[in-house]
């Protein structure tokens, strides 16, 4: 029995289709699901740093988002998302050399066990079709993003 040669076998277009699509599937599941699991609740007990980097060009999207999550916020019938919207301050710095625009929010006091995941609060606030757009603005809005626990010295 010999050895089976690849460049004997023709495999017909559907069946290139077919597996191509497999793939794509495949790694797109798992894309979704890596992007589940990092989104996770963005929590803070003392006090909460987060800093955006947005493109230039697109500081107006990314107020426009932010807006709209502080307004779901203040809509809220929780008081506790309530509070949230009244301790999350955003501050813009000025444009740097590259156009882009670095954002700071400081939440003090930070809502215990409240989530300030931008994604989850557009989520229950808007849901799943509304959250989704808005989060896709949000998303090619930004060119970085890092977030931190901070704490009061005196």
């Amino acid at each position: 029995m010999g050895l089976l040669r690849f460049s004997s076998i023709r495999f017909s277009r559907s069946v290139w289709v077919g597996a191509l699509t497999a793939i794509i599937v495949l790694f797109g599941m798992q894309g979704l699901a890596v992007a589940q699991a990092q989104n996770s609740a963005l929590t803070f007990n003392n006090g909460g740093f987060i800093q955006n980097i947005i493109r230039a060009g697109s500081t107006a999207d990314f107020e426009m988002v932010m807006g709209r999550v502080k307004e779901g916020l203040q809509n809220s019938d929780d008081s506790a998302k309530r509070r949230q919207a009244d301790s999350w301050k955003i501050y813009k710095l000025p444009a740097q050399a590259d156009g882009s625009v670095i954002y700071l929010a400081i939440i003090d006091p930070p809502v215990p066990q409240a989530d300030y995941t931008v994604s989850n609060i557009l989520l229950e606030a808007y849901g799943q079709e509304e959250a989704q757009r808005l989060y896709d603005i949000y998303s090619a809005a930004a060119a970085g993003y890092s977030a931190s626990e901070i704490d009061p010295v005196q």
